[in-house]
């Protein structure tokens, strides 16, 4: 690869040599040290490439051998130089050209996010821009083990990242807590007690830690104390003397009701295409977009746009603030039609499916379906309940209560 640069550099050109004694012009080249690669027999001679020094000395060694020696092609540097001697403005763009790539590698051009999971990578992106280290900031103004600090302490959630630039290349590498939300919610060891998250019927109940405020069969409401991590000391006389506290810990199934609604209408609007079909292309620069002079669509279609970007690189790490903008246009248009009896109970039944499917995603365990299909005026509406069995469990900061000294000292006089 070196070898064919500086070949580039320095220029070449490939000949064919024809004559009395091509084979004794070899030899003399090769004793004189005159390079010669790529060398092939054609029908009345060789055919090979040299170097422009090399083939400036030929001359005695021509006249020596009689032979002859054309110029089939001129390759290199040089050439491309000479070849555009007269064309300033070319010259100019080009050295332009240049001196903007090197100006522009001096900033982040392209961030990756990598390893995230509950934080977006839209929440990553505003907090390098708060902290002004986002898209186009200079590469020297970004301190990485600032940000690194910054975003752990930020976000309770990450417990490690990584910042590094390559490049024009920002990424972003983090490794978050895999902890359920409840768990890693008190890592500030807040003293709390357990509270119903949903209206239900306790099913199940392991305490670990803490005072059981309700019993299995207990009806809760929302908000309810189910556990709490106040812990009552009581003397001989049955009389309160002292609270201990720790955050209380349990299990906690209960069985919780959804109500159901889904409206089907007979009537509904459908989009069809009609195989109109265009295509867009357009150049973004930071802000500015060069949009095609050429491109017309029908005003009075309606278009579905599906729109592509593709970021301009020259390496995987070296990215410019230039975009490719590629725009699909579909015409379509929107039809009125109806479903059947048997479409509708088809469709609502497909909604009662997907609606379930969401709530077993998030560890809820379905009991009972209870879920009717009513004909209203123009739709069908789907309506009742769902029964679950989930955990309730979410928590809120215990009441810290202390015994007064008053109250202390009324204990100790009863003793």
């Amino acid at each position: 690869m070196l070898l064919s640069m500086m070949k580039y550099f320095q220029g070449y050109v490939y000949v064919r040599l024809t004559g009395y004694a091509p084979e004794r012009f070899l030899n003399l080249c090769s004793n004189r040290d005159i390079l010669i690669w790529n060398l092939t027999p054609c029908e009345d001679g060789y055919e090979f490439c040299i170097s422009v020094r090399g083939f400036r000395e030929l001359k005695p060694i021509l006249k020596k051998t009689r032979t002859k020696i054309k110029i089939l092609e001129k390759t290199g540097l040089p050439f491309g130089i000479y070849r555009y001697r007269k064309r300033k403005v070319f010259c100019f763009g080009l050295a332009l050209s240049a001196i903007l790539i090197y100006i522009l590698s001096g900033y982040v051009w392209n961030i990756e996010v990598n390893g995230n999971s509950y934080l977006s990578e839209e929440i990553i992106l505003e907090f390098l821009e708060e902290e002004e280290a986002a898209f186009g900031t200079k590469i020297k103004n970004i301190d990485c083990a600032a940000l690194e600090e910054e975003l752990r302490s930020k976000y309770s959630e990450v417990i490690w990242t990584s910042i590094k630039i390559y490049g024009t290349k920002m990424t972003v590498d983090i490794q978050e807590n895999l902890l359920p939300e409840e768990e890693y919610r008190q890592k500030d060891d807040t003293i709390c007690d357990i509270v119903a998250a949903k209206d239900g019927t306790i099913k199940e109940m392991v305490t670990r830690n803490g005072t059981p405020q309700v019993t299995v069969g207990a009806e809760v409401k929302k908000g309810d104390t189910l556990v709490s991590g106040q812990l009552e000391i009581v003397n001989d006389d049955g009389e309160v003397s002292q609270y201990l506290y720790h955050s209380a810990d349990a299990d906690i199934l209960a069985e919780v009701t959804y109500p159901y609604k889904d409206k089907v209408s007979v009537r509904y609007q459908e989009k069809v295409y009609t195989g109109e079909e265009k295509t867009d292309y357009q150049f973004q620069f930071f802000q500015f977009t060069l949009k095609n002079p050429f491109f017309r669509r029908n005003q009075d279609s309606v278009y579905e746009v599906i729109t592509e970007e593709r970021q301009f690189h020259f390496t995987d790490n070296f990215y410019l603030p230039i975009f490719l903008v590629r725009q699909s246009f579909h015409g379509y248009e929107m039809v009125e039609k109806s479903r059947t009896e048997k479409e509708i109970k088809a469709l609502a039944a497909k909604h009662l499916e997907n609606y379930i499917a969401d709530l077993e995603e998030k560890g809820i365990h379905i009991t009972k379906k209870n879920v009717m299909i009513v004909k209203a005026k123009q739709s069908y509406v789907a309506k009742g309940t769902i029964t679950a069995e989930e955990s309730i469990v979410s928590h809120a900061a215990t009441n810290i209560s202390e015994i007064t000294s008053e109250e202390r000292q009324a204990t100790d006089e009863s003793d």
